[in-house]
């Protein structure tokens, strides 16, 4: 049987379909943009490509009904505010329609296990950022994607909590790490890639403000790790999970982060938030322990060592670094 993976060209979604198949499982990988021959050669026979949109419902049985899947870790998504905000409906499809029709189809299928792949963005209430957002904490969605991405938890509860689906969110938070290198800075993303990317490439990195942002950085293999180990547990005693290591790190952190992994780098930041605020709210870093208790999973990638690790596959892909 096959494990179904949306948005499988995306940052989160292709290293899970990697790290899946890695592991020997079956995967079928849904995209909507073309997915490049290096990646399919790459990934090999292991991956069954399928190219659809989500949302809508019969064309989705429609495609997948060739497919042995019964399960699903559901990455597709509108991935923040910056882009959410220029394409409202869309994103109301994408983020919260397509999630309704998958359930469905899993619903009607008997699908063993569906996984939501949620966001810290659903926090968006002015908060204590010292205090740790556990799994319970209240949503307070202000923004476009921020309320979609919520509709989506609360179709899973439903359908977990009426139709008995072993269904769960899953949440992240500002995740980095190979093969996600804009060519240009990404504001939502916040500093890591981007200051990486410039230390690499030998540019001098001399920002007047920035230090203050502070995030819950997680590497996308601790991402990906931690989908597949909610997708593989025998039982899911919760509805909602986090991935995460309980703490923020500030610019400043990070900084100091790529002076580590690039000696030779220049990295000046000055106080305050901006620019990292201006698509981000800042708020408590992602806690809790029931990922832990229900599969055994806990993120091994801190900032330094993840860092470290970006930097180091930044260095063996120069050249896709000077796009």
């Amino acid at each position: 049987m096959a494990l179904l993976v949306t948005g499988a060209t995306g940052h989160v979604g292709l290293t899970v379909v990697r790290l899946a198949v890695e592991s020997g499982m079956d995967v079928v990988a849904q995209h909507r943009s073309p997915v490049s021959q290096t990646v399919v050669d790459q990934l090999g026979g292991g991956v069954r490509w399928i190219r659809c949109a989500l949302d809508d419902l019969f064309s989705l049985a429609a495609v997948t009904s060739a497919h042995d899947i019964d399960g699903c870790i559901h990455t597709a998504a509108v991935p923040n505010d910056r882009v959410a905000h220029a394409i409202p409906w869309e994103t109301v499809q994408t983020n919260a329609t397509a999630t309704a029709a998958l359930l469905e189809l899993a619903r009607h299928r008997n699908w063993r296990r569906f996984i939501y792949v949620g966001t810290g963005s659903v926090f968006q209430k002015d908060m204590p950022l010292d205090e740790p957002l556990m799994e319970d904490h209240p949503l307070s969605p202000s923004t476009l994607y921020g309320s979609t991405k919520a509709a989506g938890e609360l179709f899973v509860g439903m359908y977990r909590k009426q139709y008995g689906l072993s269904a769960a969110t899953v949440r992240i938070s500002f995740v980095y790490g190979p093969p996600l290198v804009p060519a240009e800075r990404d504001l939502p993303r916040g500093p890591i890639v981007a200051f990486l990317r410039e230390a690499v490439l030998g540019i001098p990195i001399r920002e007047a403000g920035g230090g203050d942002f502070a995030a819950s950085f997680t590497h996308v293999d601790d991402v990906a790790s931690g989908l597949l180990a909610a997708y593989r547990a025998p039982i899911l005693n919760h509805d909602i999970y986090h991935i995460g290591h309980g703490r923020n790190w500030t610019t400043y952190d990070v900084a100091e982060a790529v002076r580590a992994a690039v000696p030779d780098a220049l990295v000046e930041v000055g106080p305050g938030t901006l620019p990292w605020t201006t698509y981000n709210r800042m708020r408590g870093a992602l806690a809790g322990t029931r990922l832990k208790d229900d599969t055994g999973f806990a993120p091994s990638l801190p900032l330094n060592e993840g860092v470290a690790a970006f930097a180091a596959w930044m260095k063996d892909n120069v050249k896709l670094l000077q796009r």
